[in-house]
């Protein structure tokens, strides 16, 4: 699985293999789990967005989510990173809870996305998410 970064965007972190992951935008949900050869979803955190994608056999990419950070959206029509926050539930232990708000979706898909990884790191890119999706000075830009 490959993602074309923008141009001037970076990456901060980069995670091969996310353990579980559980995606609900009412009336959906979803789950899905990493199974080597099989399934498997990858995190990229940039300083624009985070990326989640779901692969199959290997490579074969099967979804992708684009969570953009407040006012750093390129289009109108984006998924904008509301917050970001770790927890631990008994059966999967640490997650990272996102949630997102949708600009545009279909019949099956509600404005509110959340999102929880389940992953090792999950109270460090909570704090890592909650410190580069804030806005940016005005001197800064």
């Amino acid at each position: 699985m490959t993602t074309r970064l923008l141009e001037d965007e970076k990456l901060l972190y980069d995670e091969e293999r996310v353990d579980f992951a559980v995606y609900k935008s009412l009336p959906t949900l979803h789950a899905a789990g990493t199974v080597p050869g099989l399934h498997t979803i990858k995190l990229m955190i940039t300083d624009r967005r985070v990326i989640i994608q779901g692969a199959i056999l290997g490579g074969v990419q099967i979804t992708e989510f684009d969570l953009w950070y407040p006012g750093r959206c390129p289009t109108h029509d984006c998924d904008v990173l509301e917050a970001a926050s770790s927890g631990t539930s008994q059966p999967g232990g640490e997650y990272l809870r996102l949630i997102a708000r949708a600009r545009e979706h279909g019949p099956l898909r509600s404005d509110a996305v959340e999102m929880y990884l389940y992953l090792n790191d999950a109270k460090r890119l909570a704090h890592m998410l909650n410190e580069v999706s804030r806005p940016q000075p005005a001197e800064w830009r």
